[in-house]
């Protein structure tokens, strides 16, 4: 009895370890993509700069994307941590029917049979109350699941106008339009470089 114990809770220790590790690597994509959106977002100015409009819509579209993805990620991390907090709470329930049933086991000793029957009444019901959280639990990850489908929308041209109109604007309030005159001069300062090596 007490080697299952602790193989259960050495599995259970091995879950949460896996879980709290899912969770890092998560959170490390998220920040990663939102590295990306800034890169995105400096890329596309860039490209409005020099009036590439190709280019221009097709980073602006990357844009979305992924911040689409960041949100979606951040949602499914939500949904981690309540069913996280759930999983306590069905524990803690378990724990404390067990408990309940071990401290009811030593009354049985010296109880009356009138009341045998409440106490086995009162562990069963416990028992069945950590049976309807674990059914809660599972009911919880379809919603969850149900709700993240719902992410994968196509892109609007109503969103990627509305992020290209941002991004333009920010790119002429920078005001550092390429002229002529500056990629001349860089070409001529490239050529120069060329001569000398």
């Amino acid at each position: 009895m007490h080697f299952f114990r602790q193989r259960r809770q050495r599995k259970e220790m091995e879950r949460r370890i896996q879980a709290r590790q899912g969770k890092k690597a998560v959170e490390r994509h998220i920040q990663r993509q939102k590295a990306n959106i800034q890169r995105y977002w400096a890329l596309a100015k860039r490209a409005a700069r020099l009036q590439d409009p190709e280019m221009f819509r097709k980073i602006a579209r990357f844009i979305l994307v992924t911040q689409r993805d960041v949100h979606m990620w951040e949602r499914r991390l939500l949904y981690f941590d309540i069913l996280q907090a759930r999983r306590d709470q069905v524990t803690a329930a378990a724990e404390f029917a067990q408990a309940y049933q071990a401290m009811a086991q030593s009354m049985l000793a010296h109880s009356k049979p009138a009341d045998l029957a409440r106490i086995q009444q009162d562990i069963e019901m416990g028992l069945a109350q950590a049976e309807t959280m674990d059914e809660m639990l599972a009911q919880l990850v379809e919603v969850s699941e149900d709700l993240l489908e719902e992410m994968g929308q196509e892109i609007s041209d109503t969103e990627l106008a509305q992020i290209m109109a941002a991004i333009q604007a920010e790119a002429e309030e920078e005001g550092q339009g390429v002229s002529d005159q500056e990629i001349e001069a860089s070409l001529r300062a490239i050529e120069e470089q060329l001569r000398r090596t």
